[in-house]
């Protein structure tokens, strides 16, 4: 082991340490962070950012996060499950973050009285201290009611934390879409209420999901324009070759052109592939300052990352029904090895199924992230190399 060897700066499932090609979106949500603070704007739209796993939805939020901190905003992050009331959560998450500021809701106020009526609405048991709702759901509150107890939470909690000093409120929802449908019917409902809202409250929400999450959101509300979607493409191949040089610059280590490209095109843009190789490559070359990753390094790795690659690879198999895995194999067997979109007519045909029959397992891989639309009629894997490893495991 070298002794001046530098740990990777590569973070594989991690928060990258350097947020590449992502700039339009960070320059939004620093937009409306400068609203909130700047004249106490309430922002009426939900941004959500939606994008396949891997792609760098979470490493935005917390980079978004950091933005909000610094704009001396009260920042509530939650990650929305199936069985937690996302409201409650997000109630919670605001109370132990205004906690932080010196808010102390245990006394008797119009924040303390608002969250106790929101507690009785949402059916989520005692709040004793302000942040000890039930998250579990309970069952379906009056849309009407809790949607009017939150807003007026999420009013009181703006004025507090205004008060304090502080930008606003920012709320943070990562995987939105997994939240249950009253939960999200609440969010939006609330949120379209407080833009007659007089004075309006200084909050902002920001959220992130899976692709489906269009689909999820417009089932629960029948209006879509209170929410902003944005997707999350792959990176261009600058923007690829800029998140393996930058962390390795910071320390005086260089990419060689050629080793740099072969990377490059192995990762095909996608984010959590290009920290795997990074980290890879670098943990086997061990560098120290002033030192130079060469090609030798690729081939020493490739089983190492391979391995790892076929770990979740295998993960995301096992999730999908019988039924589903016969739709992934018919995909697998379409796409080739450029890996091309599928057309569904063309993929009903290959499994000699109907239209019909195609749809419902069609439609829990899209709900389960393993594909996605591709345009209209078409769909595709939204992992780089699934396909091959399900040719290779299947023998198709």
């Amino acid at each position: 082991m070298n002794p001046t060897a530098i740990p990777s700066p590569y973070t594989p499932g991690e928060a990258p340490s350097v947020l590449v090609g992502r700039g339009a979106q960070l320059a939004d949500a620093q937009a409306d962070l400068a609203l909130l603070a700047t004249y106490a704007r309430f922002l009426g739209r939900v941004r959500v950012h939606v994008g396949s796993r891997g792609v760098g939805k979470t490493s935005l939020l917390k980079a978004v996060r950091d933005e909000a901190t610094g704009a001396g905003a009260v920042v509530a992050w939650v990650t929305a499950r199936g069985d937690e009331s996302l409201v409650a959560a997000l109630v919670a998450a605001t109370a132990r973050a205004l906690d932080d500021i010196g808010v102390d809701i245990s006394r008797r106020t119009p924040l303390r009285d608002r969250l106790q009526s929101l507690t009785l609405e949402l059916g989520a048991g005692p709040a004793s201290a302000g942040v000890e709702l039930d998250v579990r759901p309970a069952g379906a509150p009056d849309s009407g009611a809790s949607s009017a107890a939150f807003g007026a939470f999420v009013t009181a909690a703006a004025t507090a934390a205004r008060e304090r000093g502080s930008a606003g409120l920012c709320l943070l929802i990562d995987e939105i879409q997994a939240a249950p449908r009253e939960d999200l019917r609440t969010l939006a409902y609330a949120w379209q209420e407080l833009q007659q809202a007089s004075p309006e409250p200084a909050a902002v929400v920001i959220a992130a999901g899976l692709p489906n999450t269009p689909d999820v959101l417009t089932a629960a509300v029948t209006f879509s324009e209170r929410f902003a979607f944005r997707t999350l493409e792959r990176l261009s191949r600058a923007d690829a070759a800029e998140v393996l040089e930058a962390p390795a610059r910071e320390h005086g280590v260089a990419w060689r052109p050629d080793l740099l490209a072969e990377v490059v095109d192995l990762a095909q843009g996608y984010p959590y592939f290009l920290q795997l190789y990074g980290d890879a490559v670098w943990r086997e070359a061990g560098p120290a300052e002033g030192d130079e990753l060469g090609p030798d390094l690729l081939p020493r790795t490739r089983a190492r990352v391979d391995d790892e690659l076929a770990t979740m690879f295998r993960a995301r198999w096992v999730k999908a029904t019988p039924g589903e895995q016969r739709v992934l194999g018919g995909m697998a067997e379409l796409t080739g090895a450029a890996e091309d979109d599928v057309r569904r007519g063309a993929l009903a045909d290959h499994l000699s199924l109907t239209s019909n029959d195609l749809s419902v397992p069609r439609r829990g891989l899209l709900d389960k992230g393993l594909i996605e639309v591709a345009g209209r009629g078409a769909l595709r894997f939204t992992v780089p190399g699934f396909a091959a490893w399900i040719r290779q495991e299947t023998g198709g």
